[in-house]
């Protein structure tokens, strides 16, 4: 048995080396529970799709309308793995069709696998991708599995935001997050977009509603969540409080990306969303908890400088969540110091304050807009700190 399993393997993954045609491999191996013509023209618009792909030109002719955002964006990951291959690796058939069956009236589910081997070599799994395929009137489309995946799924429309979820969602959070949508949007001069939220328990359930079943890059990974992208937000560890990104999507609608100061950028996405990651609690890490424990690490740490945690984004956060950052905290607190002083024309002008030399630049401004300097910033932030915490 161990033989025919390692046999299957290989055939599976090890990939052959020289000149083809044919990009996509389609195994004799596999079983068909479908007619021949339905199988030859799925297999053929999948030739014809991964050919875009190979070749950079990756367009809408062979997506579904439904959801084709979604699907852009996850084949356009696959583009950008193929046009960064090499001329050795263009001659490697890495990619082969590995399942494809019927999953509803003119709906079929389809995997391909990408490997990469050398004869030397452990046969290595880049990615598995499942899509969908949709016929109509002898036309087909792909898309991502993801309305497959969650049509047992409930919806709730709060605000601006619709929940697609199983079991039940905490409301309360959700409301609020439907108010800082608005909130941050308004802030910011911009029109709040109606959003389809995914309520997802990790990054690997995410990917499989992208269509990716494995990914090299992303493999073992859970805490992350994903989004905006095309009106569709999935959630950081099945909270229903996406407010951090949420900023940083509707500050690129208006401010340009070379300008975009991220020391700047993280510190709003603290003050007016979230710290981004959940506790071990699964709740959301608010920038108020994170001000009260800089209170009390100071506290406790006499010896310890605002200025140097600060340069240093020195991990002071473990005990909470080990991703959590102490610069973006007192970025925060900076940040909203000098809208009250200065107003949203101060905030544009720190969020705008530039992406390179990114720490010199952010001195630079904080000093002209609320006159913090290194020689008083400990001095400076330590007040803001105790002003803004709960801890005395």
């Amino acid at each position: 048995m161990k033989k025919r399993i390692l046999l299957l393997l290989n055939v599976l993954f090890i990939c052959s080396v020289g000149h083809a045609q044919e990009q996509l491999v389609k195994p004799s191996y596999l079983n068909y529970e479908i007619t021949n013509i339905v199988k030859e023209r799925i297999l053929i618009s999948l030739d014809l799709l991964i050919n875009q792909i190979s070749k950079g030109e990756l367009n809408s002719d062979l997506i579904t309308d439904e959801n084709s955002g979604l699907t852009m964006s996850t084949l356009e990951n696959f583009q950008e793995y193929e046009l960064r291959k090499d001329s050795v690796r263009l001659k490697v058939k890495d990619k082969q069709v590995i399942n494809l069956y019927p999953v509803s009236d003119n709906r079929y589910s389809l995997t391909i696998a990408y490997a990469s081997s050398r004869t030397d070599e452990t046969p290595v799994i880049l990615y598995i991708l499942n899509l969908i395929a949709a016929d109509s009137n002898g036309k087909i489309t792909f898309s991502t599995p993801i309305n497959y995946l969650t049509r047992y799924w409930k919806t709730t429309t709060i605000g601006k935001i619709t929940y697609h979820y199983r079991g039940e969602i905490n409301k309360d959070r959700a409301e609020l997050f439907a108010k800082k949508n608005i909130l941050i949007a308004n802030k910011l001069g911009v029109n709040p977009e109606k959003l389809h939220f995914y309520m997802c328990d990790n990054r690997q359930e995410i990917l499989k509603l992208q269509g990716i079943e494995y990914s090299i890059r992303y493999n073992g990974k859970t805490r992350d969540g994903y989004g905006v992208d095309s009106g569709t937000i999935f959630s950081v560890m099945n909270n229903e409080d996406f407010s951090h990104d949420m900023f940083h999507y509707y500050s690129g609608k208006i401010n340009e990306r070379k300008n975009r100061n991220w020391i700047t950028e993280e510190g709003i996405a603290y003050s007016w969303g979230n710290a981004y990651y959940t506790d071990e609690d699964r709740e959301m890490i608010t920038h108020k908890r994170l001000v009260n424990e800089l209170n009390k690490y100071l506290t406790n740490n006499p010896k310890e400088t605002i200025l140097e945690l600060f340069k240093e984004n020195t991990k002071i956060f473990n005990h909470i969540a080990p991703e959590i950052s102490v610069r973006s905290t007192i970025s925060g607190l900076i940040a909203n110091e000098i809208e009250k002083v200065k107003g949203m024309e101060g905030v544009q002008e720190l969020i705008n304050c530039g992406r390179k030399d990114k720490l010199k630049n952010y001195m630079d401004v904080i000093k002209d807009l609320v006159g913090i300097t290194e020689s008083n910033f400990n001095r400076k932030v330590l007040k803001l700190i105790n002003t803004n915490s709960n801890i005395k």
